[in-house]
């Protein structure tokens, strides 16, 4: 009696106070193939390396074996997504890390006040390889690297609004303001009124 399987801080186990089964495990090894069209003496059959592993589990949860069926499922929703190793006996089990995929929920059972007593929880894994880690860390710096550009523009953009001229632009300016312009005698009347004035 004990912990029979973990996968990030879930745990299968059997104990005095919780019974969380480990059943239905299922996987396979596919080799990674592709045809070759050429006919020239070539091997017809390209070896390409090893599919990603898949792995499938399921548990039946029972609130009689001291677990809540809601929380379990609420729980591994959240979880859809998420990459952790997975450990059978305490060790690894597989090349590295496995990303929950699915979670599907059938055999529910529930009582006279919709509470649920049971249900099957049935989970679908799928091997997590060092290449999808860098795309995601690459999509992830581009996002952000995006994002701060966006924000020094908008910076920019704020401080050009509310720049204000220097002492230097201020002196350079006129005096006065000249907004109209005449033609023929109505420019010599103007001309000669602002002389006055001045």
């Amino acid at each position: 009696m004990g912990v029979i399987a973990t996968w990030g801080n879930k745990k299968f186990e059997v104990t005095p106070n919780r019974i969380y089964p480990f059943n239905d495990f299922a996987t396979s090894f596919k080799l990674k193939t592709d045809a070759n069209s050429d006919t020239s003496g070539t091997t017809p059959t390209n070896t390409r390396g090893r599919e990603l592993e898949e792995i499938k589990i399921s548990t039946r949860c029972l609130a009689v074996a001291g677990v809540n069926v809601r929380n379990e499922m609420g729980s591994w929703r959240k979880l859809v997504g998420e990459t952790y190793p997975l450990l059978i006996g305490g060790a690894s089990f597989g090349a590295g890390e496995f990303q929950l995929e699915s979670v599907d929920i059938s055999e529910t059972q529930l009582d006279g006040n919709g509470n649920f007593l049971a249900a099957t929880l049935s989970f679908t894994f799928r091997e997590f390889t060092t290449s999808q880690k860098a795309a995601t860390a690459k999509a992830t710096k581009t996002t952000s690297s995006s994002n701060k550009t966006a924000k020094s523009k908008k910076a920019a953009k704020q401080k050009a609004m509310t720049a204000k001229p220097s002492k230097a632009d201020k002196s350079k300016k006129t005096s006065f303001p000249i907004p109209f312009t005449f033609v023929g005698q109505g420019f010599e009347i103007a001309m000669s009124n602002f002389k006055k004035n001045r």
